[in-house]
Formats: C-alpha cells, sequence, structure tokens
C-alpha cells in the first residue's frame, strides 16, 4: 500500500513536470510571436521615419511651384538670406484702400518672394538671394493674384513722406520703406513712417 501510495506520488510529480513543461513550451512560442511582431513592427517604424525624413529633406529644396512672375519665383518656403518688409498705403480719389491679404501665396502650395499674410499693407521680401525688388514687381504680382484696383493710370509715389520721381518698376522698396501710392486725387495727409512690429 505504502509502495503504491509512493508510485503515485512519483507520477503525479512526472505529469506535473509535463504539463509545467507543456506551459512553458507554449510560453515561449507565444513570447517568440509577440518578438517577432515586436521586431517587424520596428521594421516598420524605421520604414516610415527614413520615408518621412526624405519627405521632410526634398521640402527643404527650393522648387518653383509656379510661373515666376516679373523675376519673382513662387517656392514651397519662406526665406531667411533677404527677410525684409516694407509697407503699402494705397489710394484711389483720396480715399485709403485695403491692401489684401495673401498676395503672392498660392494655397498651401507656394508663395513669391513677395507677399502679403493680411491686410495690414505689409509686403514681405524674403529670398534666397540678397536683391533689390521694387513696386512694380508687387503690382504684377498682385494683378496675377487678382483685384488690382486699378488699369490704365500712372500713380504719384511717396517714400517716407516725400514725393518721388520714379515709376513703379523703378522705385525700390527697402527694409521698413513707407511707400504710398496715389490714383487720381491726392489724400490730405501722406504718411511718412509705418510702425511695424517689433522683430518684423
Amino acid at each position: 500500500m505504502k509502495i503504491k501510495k509512493e508510485a503515485l506520488v512519483v507520477v503525479r510529480k512526472m505529469v506535473k513536470e509535463k504539463e509545467g513543461s507543456k506551459r512553458k513550451n507554449k510560453f515561449e512560442q507565444t513570447s517568440g510571436k509577440y518578438r517577432n511582431k515586436l521586431i517587424a513592427i520596428g521594421i516598420i517604424a524605421g520604414i516610415v521615419a527614413t520615408i518621412s525624413y526624405v519627405s521632410y529633406d526634398l521640402d527643404s529644396i527650393p522648387t518653383s511651384a509656379a510661373a515666376s512672375i516679373d523675376g519673382i519665383e513662387c517656392n514651397t518656403k519662406e526665406y531667411v538670406i533677404l527677410h525684409n518688409h516694407a509697407h503699402l498705403d494705397f489710394y484711389v480719389n483720396g480715399n485709403s484702400m485695403v491692401v489684401p491679404e495673401r498676395i503672392g501665396i498660392i494655397g498651401n502650395t507656394c508663395l513669391y518672394w513677395m507677399h502679403t499674410h493680411d491686410t495690414s499693407g505689409v509686403i514681405h521680401m524674403e529670398s534666397p538671394k540678397s536683391r533689390d525688388f521694387t513696386l512694380g514687381q508687387f503690382f504684377s504680382i498682385w494683378k496675377a493674384s487678382g483685384g488690382f484696383p486699378v488699369t490704365g493710370a500712372t500713380p504719384k509715389i511717396f517714400v517716407n513722406g516725400k514725393a518721388v520721381t520714379t515709376g513703379v518698376n523703378e522705385t525700390k522698396m527697402e527694409q521698413h520703406d513707407e511707400i504710398a501710392v496715389v490714383y487720381g486725387s491726392q489724400p490730405s495727409f501722406i504718411p511718412p513712417y509705418y510702425q511695424f512690429k517689433e522683430g518684423e
């Protein structure tokens, strides 16, 4: 009887060890499957990261997304090699006209080296190289964007409150210039300067 009990204990122990071994093998198989999945996910994440980096790097290459206007390109990013601002006041028969927002910005596609962001009249001149910009170039971009309010007339031009004799194509736009363009009758006051925002 005692021998039967001992034999039964040994058999039970052997069964438990066998079940434990099966569980261990099943756990190792499951762990191996998870490990393989994690490796696959890691490889996919690496590929996605590489594609994202290459795409970002390609975006940083200057590319023209629209036709040049008067020698001014439309690129997919803004530049800081030359980054100037001038202000434009626009008058028709003594009345102040709003300079529209987003002149020279084509949707989410590109922006010309001369453009406006809002209706403040601030013109952003941003180029990948040092160069001159003229009022005529900005007017060409405005006309191409649509909504230029005057046709077939020659304006009077004031730079920093003083009348100039140059035409629109010869009037350079320098950093922080206040430019007033007058079509028809002149307003009673021509602004001599514009208060740009700090850092603008």
